[in-house]
């Protein structure tokens, strides 16, 4: 199985996962080969890549699960955003409708067998608040379930995560949707949503202050940088300092109208040079120990100049994970399998990710 992005698929090539479009609608199913019209409906969609099968032994990647299906997912996110959007023309939220979707996003990654944090990109959703708002939430209740939450606080967290950007619903659309830099008037616009959020949220009965706090407080910074308020330290609620980590790190790793997206790696070199600045540097620990860095299944370049695909990676051991290596620096293919162990080499080590149209062989 190779994950590959949709403008490099060509007809005859064989789904290997199933594919569902932004309603949670199965598309196309697995074993189902590809035709030019359906690589057209793909793209029209606004899809960025699949899993398809392949046949060559360098390609044959075992991906590991993200916290969260995709049908789960999507199903959050339309159920979100028709209820985000009902409160922009009520001004009520319906808060059976979030707690129900909360419920389900804490359920399914409790049981996830995966203890590492990974969420693969999925449809470019013009309504980008709204998927933003759910992997915030799945990243969210993963690191609650790592900081041994209980059920009730793992429950508070996720409802202010999946609830932080709320406001944002009051923000123009054209300001919301600019493809390039936000002018200084824009950005304090921009900036509002934090309490926007927050007054609509105290206005809504049936909820506890948790999440009013975590949609005022997600744009604080550790330092006192931040805004609405400048909070400092400890003085910022925990959970809005956790949804800060998650808020920043699907905002580098997605894609935008205004920015690509960006892998694991480049977030990890960004936030951690903000640490203690912007970020709580427990949190961003733990965050960082938990998180796939390098995702099993992408390809990659290591010290010695050879090339591999991460096979897997443990909690703890990002920076060293079982690779497979497949090349040599001249690119030339190796004949036999060979699989290392990263831990057990010093003098070893991945450097970058490669991208997709960096060939090799």
């Amino acid at each position: 199985m190779l994950k590959i992005s949709v403008n490099n698929l060509l007809p005859g090539m064989v789904v290997a996962k199933n594919i569902y479009d932004a309603d949670a609608n199965l598309l196309l199913s697995k074993d189902m080969i590809l035709t030019v019209q359906y690589i057209n409906r793909l793209k029209n969609i606004g899809l960025r890549s699949i899993y398809i099968l392949t046949e060559k032994s360098h390609n044959n990647i075992l991906y590991q699960e993200d916290i969260m299906r995709e049908e789960t997912r999507l199903k959050a996110i339309r159920s979100i955003g028709d209820t985000f959007k009902k409160c922009l023309c009520t001004k009520k939220l319906d808060v059976d409708v979030i707690k129900e979707v909360t419920i389900n996003i804490i359920d399914e990654i409790s049981q996830s067998k995966t203890n590492l944090i990974q969420l693969s990109d999925i449809i470019t959703f013009d309504e980008y608040t709204f998927g933003h708002s759910v992997n915030v939430c799945a990243i969210s209740t993963m690191m609650g379930i790592i900081n041994q939450y209980s059920p009730k606080r793992l429950y508070e967290l996720a409802l202010g995560a999946i609830l932080h950007d709320i406001g944002k619903i009051m923000v123009p659309l054209e300001i919301l949707n600019k493809k390039g830099r936000l002018d200084e008037e824009e950005m304090e616009i921009m900036k509002n949503h934090s309490t926007y959020g927050f007054e609509l949220l105290r206005k809504t009965s049936n909820l506890s202050v948790v999440p009013m706090h975590v949609a005022f407080q997600h744009h604080e910074n550790f330092n006192g940088s931040g805004y609405p308020r400048a909070l400092k330290n400890l003085k910022i609620h925990q959970y809005a300092r956790i949804v800060a980590i998650a808020d920043v790190y699907d905002a580098i790793t997605t894609e935008r109208p205004y920015q690509k997206a960006r892998t694991p790696y480049q977030a990890y070199e960004i936030m951690s040079s903000e640490a203690g600045i912007k970020f709580d540097i427990n949190l961003l620990e733990s965050f960082f120990d938990n998180l796939a860095i390098f995702t099993p299944g992408s390809l990659v370049l290591l010290s010695n100049g050879f090339y591999a695909i991460v096979t897997s990676i443990s909690s703890g051991l990002q920076f060293h994970p079982t690779i497979k290596v497949i090349a040599k620096p001249n690119k030339e293919f190796l004949k036999e399998e060979l699989y290392i162990d990263l831990k057990e080499y010093d003098n070893i080590k991945v450097l970058r990710n490669l991208s997709e149209n960096e060939t090799i062989g």
